[in-house]
């Protein structure tokens, strides 16, 4: 089970996680003989909300893709935004690939403000809406800074090699109306 913490420390989701594998007959054996070993089986509450959470997903999904091009075009155009990194803007230096290979682009994207860790902390601080989590994905929208949360490992200077600014945030689009959050992206980037 995997959950994110909202500003408060509450729980604000709760999620079941599974997957499948497709691929060559000796791999599927192999990982097939391994999961016997070490019982990777689900729960039957995780399977229950696996099951039910597929009858949406189609509809979580449009929804997502549809809110996170609305929000990188948003940001992509916000004078306090110095960088946006999304595969549906047509600024996006493999754009032309994700165009051919994509039915949609997604609810995930990154983008670095203006300013020093400080002003992204105001930033991340002031959002009312927009819950502050590691996780990547929920019904939720989520925000976190890599140099705290999936990158906190690195030093600063390892970061920056990697091409992670201490301003970048993930950004992963719930399914709140595109306009809410991006209003609240608005009024927060205007307070720093």
């Amino acid at each position: 089970m995997i959950g994110a913490l909202g500003g408060d420390g509450g729980l604000i989701a709760m999620d079941a996680m599974g997957g499948v594998l497709i691929r060559r007959e000796d791999l599927v054996k192999t990982v097939y003989e391994h999961r016997k070993i070490c019982g990777a089986v689900l729960s039957a509450f995780s399977a229950y909300l696996l099951l039910r959470g597929m009858k949406t997903l189609d509809l979580r999904v449009k929804k997502q893709n549809e809110t996170g091009l609305a929000v990188a075009r948003f940001l992509n155009q916000h004078p306090k935004v110095a960088s946006v990194f999304y595969p549906g803007l047509e600024t996006h230096d493999k754009h032309d690939v994700a165009k051919r290979q994509m039915s949609g682009f997604g609810g995930m994207l990154s983008f670095s403000v203006d300013g020093d860790f400080e002003v992204l902390k105001r930033f991340v601080g002031g959002l009312k809406y927009v819950h502050r989590a590691a996780s990547l994905g929920s019904v939720n929208t989520l925000i976190g800074p890599p140099s705290v949360t999936c990158h906190v490992e690195c030093t600063a200077q390892q970061r920056a090699a990697l091409g992670i600014s201490e301003t970048l945030l993930r950004y992963s689009c719930g399914v709140e109306d595109a306009d809410d959050l991006i209003a609240q992206l608005d009024a927060g980037l205007r307070r720093v």
